[in-house]
């Protein structure tokens, strides 16, 4: 009895010792746990690395939106005309016969195909497809060199057509004038035709030209100026037996042209040639034609009242009214040498 008594005590103290000792590990720890930051979610963390000022990002109840992207407009006046680089696309140089001021470029030649038929096209159309099986056709072959951006030489040759003679034209183009300092383009162009007859005898003249012309932002076109040969012709000038007259008949014309680019691959022209002096037929010279313009080519299909191509044609007007029209095409094509 007495011997338990004794260890009441002894396990009273031993108890309140442990009790002790777990009160003050508790608060050794709660006190550890208030000195530390709190523990951080992953998106916390993530957010403490993109703000090392420690700056807390508002509270919302929502995500935020992405700030919505800028687009940097570049002003480039040249935009609108990149179709016409002169990397990629031919420098066009005429309507359809009657030349603008603007030269071949540098270096680079300039081939052209020319075909005129001679039966009006509405006669019969189906039969002689529109000509261009009814004979007498008017074949051009032409060569334009360019010296220097603004000096070219150039070469044609016409079949006879009607005629019994072929033609020869040589001539120099000099681009003189810029619209860049003068507000148009002016150019002069001079040379020389050769009338080739088989058994003779051959004939022949010279030719002059002054271009005066006007682009509007490239997408239209016009042309003018005067036209002059010492020794016109055209088809009224042969008699029954398609010999060539003799002796020598000026004439002088004003041609006009306006060429509107309808797209960056097409292009409607139209030109008239009008005599004011020396031989003359009755009617202008007239033509029309659409163009397609691709990578240094062009193709353009036309109408007109005459077969005339070179210039000693275009000055003399012709004897085809209105009312015969005749078709015809032109090929261009352009290499850099």
């Amino acid at each position: 009895m007495n011997s338990r008594l004794r260890c009441v005590p002894v396990v009273a103290l031993k108890i309140s010792t442990a009790a002790t000792l777990g009160l003050l590990f508790a608060a050794a720890t709660v006190r550890a746990q208030e000195a530390e930051p709190p523990a951080k979610s992953p998106e916390a963390a993530i957010e403490q690395i993109d703000n090392p000022q420690g700056a807390q990002p508002p509270m919302t109840d929502h995500k935020q939106e992405p700030p919505e992207a800028t687009v940097e407009q570049i002003d480039n006046p040249q935009v609108f005309n990149l179709w016409l680089d002169p990397e990629n696309y031919p420098r066009i140089e005429r309507a359809v016969n009657v030349m603008n001021a603007r030269t071949t470029r540098a270096r680079a030649l300039n081939f052209l195909v020319d075909h005129r038929t001679f039966q009006p096209f509405q006669t019969n159309a189906f039969h002689d497809w529109v000509g261009f099986d009814a004979g007498y056709l008017k074949i051009g072959l032409a060569l334009r060199y360019g010296i220097l951006d603004n000096l070219e030489v150039g070469a044609q040759r016409l079949s006879n057509g009607s005629d019994v003679y072929d033609t020869y034209q040589f001539d120099v183009k000099y681009w003189a004038l810029h619209a860049e300092q003068y507000f148009v383009d002016v150019a002069a162009r001079a040379g020389a035709t050769w009338y080739s007859v088989l058994n003779g005898p051959d004939s022949g003249g010279g030719f002059a030209q002054l271009i005066v012309s006007r682009s509007l932002r490239e997408y239209l076109w016009l042309a003018s100026g005067l036209y002059y040969h010492s020794n016109a012709t055209n088809e009224n000038r042969v008699d029954k037996n398609l010999q060539r007259p003799s002796g020598q008949a000026y004439a002088l014309a004003i041609p006009v042209a306006l060429e509107v680019r309808l797209q960056t691959f097409l292009a409607w022209d139209a030109e008239a040639s009008f005599n004011v002096a020396g031989y003359h037929a009755k009617y202008p010279v007239l033509a029309t034609a659409f163009k397609i313009i691709s990578n240094r080519h062009t193709f353009a299909l036309i109408m007109s009242n005459s077969q005339d191509i070179a210039a000693d044609g275009l000055v003399a007007n012709t004897g085809r009214s209105f009312h015969y029209l005749i078709v015809g095409f032109t090929i261009t094509r352009e290499f850099n040498l």
